[in-house]
């Protein structure tokens, strides 16, 4: 049944792109995803595929994330003309740059990600209180400053001031956790943030999840982190997520924020054939390019 619903919907998208793909080929399409390997850049990776099947030829960049796809997006000198981001890295980018809100098109979600902080087991840090204390000197790490991770923790230091008593450190989020692990306490950087799909298996949640005895998740709940996007949707939801099933006999889980994937087009960059193609894609074959849950 799977099999067959996924071959009508292939004949569906060839049909609804047949007299397109007939006419001259349209200019290249390229995406900015994300690091090479990770969700973004295998989503670019599938867009690719299925759009070749259009012979729409499209080009897939890697990124340092969500703010750098946003600025290349933006930039009429840049050859991006579709981008990869978060919702908050989207409101984010919009309070500086209004004027890009004239310019995007939001052609589809791309998936749930949500916000892991790690501490170590013996850490004093055991819920996001802890984080905007005062006089702690603490440090948090956050990947890179184009990172989407660095941009959903300036974020939220925008919507809880609080938070910017613990400072951002720009590293890789294993080294911080063999940082973590090795120093505990005395460790310049406590916690490490990762924004990502409940269930994906990055290194830093494979890391915390095989060596419970040495890390934990924190609950993340302030109600000041609710905010809302210029459609009216939420940036952030409040909820209860899975990050592994059964183990021991029980799911891992931890409260926390989630915000939304979304695939950007700069609608003055894309002809309005290669505008209408997205959108079919994105209608007719999304669970080809998202995967079928999105997470």
């Amino acid at each position: 049944m799977i099999a067959k619903s996924a071959l009508s919907s292939a004949l569906l998208l060839t049909a609804a792109l047949g007299v397109a793909s007939a006419q001259a080929a349209d200019p290249l399409i390229t995406i900015s995803t994300g690091k090479s390997g990770g969700g973004y850049n295998t989503i670019g990776g599938r867009l690719k595929s299925v759009l070749a099947e259009q012979d729409q030829p499209v080009e897939v960049l890697t990124s340092a994330g969500s703010l750098e796809n946003l600025n290349r997006l933006a930039d009429p000198a840049n050859p991006v003309n579709v981008g990869l981001a978060q919702a908050d890295a989207l409101k984010y980018y919009l309070k500086d740059h209004p004027g890009f809100a004239d310019k995007f098109i939001n052609l589809g979600e791309i998936g749930q990600e949500c916000v892991f902080i790690v501490t170590g087991k013996d850490s004093d840090i055991r819920s996001d209180s802890d984080l905007q204390e005062k006089g702690k000197g603490r440090l948090i790490a956050v990947q890179s400053p184009n990172s989407g991770v660095a941009v959903t923790w300036e974020y939220m230091t925008e919507l809880e001031p609080a938070f910017k008593n613990t400072a951002p450190a720009f590293v890789d989020g294993a080294e911080a956790l063999l940082q973590i692990k090795s120093g505990g306490k005395a460790s310049k950087i406590q916690a490490v943030m990762v924004v990502q799909k409940p269930m994906a298996k990055s290194t830093e949640m494979q890391v915390v999840l095989e060596n419970p005895k040495d890390f934990r998740l924190i609950p993340v709940k302030d109600w000041d982190l609710n905010d809302k996007l210029p459609d009216g949707s939420a940036v952030y939801t409040f909820e209860n997520v899975t990050v592994a099933e059964k183990k021991w006999g029980f799911d891992t889980s931890v409260d926390t924020i989630c915000t939304r994937g979304l695939m950007l087009a700069n609608k003055e960059k894309l002809t309005a054939d290669q505008r209408a193609r997205l959108a079919k894609v994105m209608l007719l074959a999304a669970s080809r390019v998202v995967g079928e849950t999105g997470k």
